[in-house]
């Protein structure tokens, strides 16, 4: 397996400049750019800048991060924010290529209100809307050579919460360029899963990128994407989850992803070198890299 960065664990103390010489410096594999870092490095900076960074560093660009889709997307609508969801998307694919990703996350709609309740709506109707959207993104973006990594999220406010809801819904797609990312708290959350077994159920070759983090405990109610942390410690056994990976046959990316705002309060470098460094940790106790690490 490979070390990923996500821009997300230093979003707001980080620009993609600062995140590409550090995730250099501290030895990681990749980088996952997200798209609003991506926009704000592009008002002073070029895409063929971008390119040849790349092309002349050891790390390289995985995933973009990430289009947050909606349940009426492709529906006919046309409204506003279907049209500039699907720029957006157009765009990062094109970005992508450029650059030599080949990957896009895609998050499954949300109640995006932490405040709001849950997600409202029957498994059937969000069966049917994640098989629409996820095919008509799939035509987008089959001919900028992008795959989709379509991300469940276990918390209420999800509409697509377990392995079997997101296997469903990406093999009645059926679609070379679909497949699934797996993020340890986003399996988590729903009902704190810790036995990780159930993702063996997906072919390897489905899954196109693994997010890896811990999180701390809290009371049901409360439990949120800010919880996420490094995995020094926390309430995910991620032993279970690598080991499991290690079972399936990935080999593939492995990418530190926290949304914590504690850590948006440090330097960028304390939070890109505390990121590889437990994360190179926890891989190297269960097996999981190459000798070069």
């Amino acid at each position: 397996m490979q070390i990923g960065y996500n821009q997300a664990n230093g979003m707001n103390c980080s620009t993609l400049a600062n995140d590409l010489i550090l995730c250099e410096k501290y030895g990681f594999d990749f980088i996952e750019l997200r798209l609003d870092m991506l926009h704000d490095y592009l008002q002073d900076h070029s895409i063929n800048e971008l390119k040849q960074f790349f092309q002349q560093s050891k790390i390289k660009p995985h995933a973009l991060n990430a289009l947050y889709t909606i349940a009426n997307l492709f529906d006919g609508s046309n409204s506003v924010q279907e049209q500039e969801l699907i720029k957006e998307f157009l765009w990062g694919c094109e970005v992508a290529k450029a650059i030599g990703s080949e990957y896009f996350i895609i998050v499954p709609p949300l109640q995006r209100n932490p405040d709001g309740g849950p997600f409202i709506g029957s498994w059937q109707d969000n069966f049917k809307n994640c098989v629409r959207i996820l095919t008509h993104l799939s035509d987008l973006a089959m001919p900028h050579g992008i795959k989709l990594c379509f991300e469940l999220v276990g918390f209420d406010r999800s509409s697509v919460r377990t392995v079997e809801q997101a296997w469903n819904i990406v093999k009645t797609v059926n679609r070379d360029n679909v497949g699934l990312v797996f993020d340890s708290f986003n399996l988590y959350l729903y009902h704190r899963l810790n036995d990780f077994s159930v993702m063996q159920q997906v072919p390897v070759n489905k899954v196109f990128a693994v997010h890896i983090n811990n999180g701390d405990d809290a009371p049901d109610e409360q439990l949120s994407q800010s919880l996420r942390r490094f995995c020094d410690m926390g309430v995910v056994n991620l032993g279970n989850f690598l080991t499991t990976l290690k079972e399936m046959g990935y080999n593939g990316i492995v990418s530190i992803e926290t949304f914590r705002p504690e850590y948006w309060e440090k330097s960028p470098e304390w939070v890109i070198s505390q990121a590889y460094k437990t994360t190179k940790q926890i891989m190297t106790q269960y097996e999981c890299l190459p000798d070069k690490h």
